[in-house]
């Protein structure tokens, strides 16, 4: 199975199933796509209302990699629970951080 994020020179790109609404945010590990694609699960404890869930998506994924909240992006799935984020910087670090999270 793929990892649900690549990985360029500027940074990666990372694809989450995000599950609103649960009682505390955490990883539920790695989920199969359509076709050969996955995705990261999160449980997210913010409701899908206002934006209130894609910003605790943001908050949540750049504290666990360890980057500053501006780093992260969400550049698809605003109303959707797939969505992809950019999180910029060093690829490598990045790379390390988000295997971690896949454990």
């Amino acid at each position: 199975m793929r990892p649900p994020f690549t990985l360029d020179a500027d940074g990666a790109t990372l694809t989450i199933r995000a599950t609103p609404k649960a009682s505390k945010t955490a990883v539920t590990g790695v989920v199969a796509l359509e076709g050969d694609t996955t995705a990261l699960g999160l449980r997210i404890a913010a409701p899908p209302v206002d934006g209130a869930a894609n910003d605790e998506v943001v908050r949540f994924v750049a504290k666990q990699l360890r980057v500053g909240r501006g780093s992260v992006t969400l550049v698809a799935g605003q109303a959707a629970r797939v969505k992809r984020l950019r999180i910029r910087g060093d690829a490598v670090a990045l790379e390390a951080a988000l295997r971690a999270l896949l454990v």
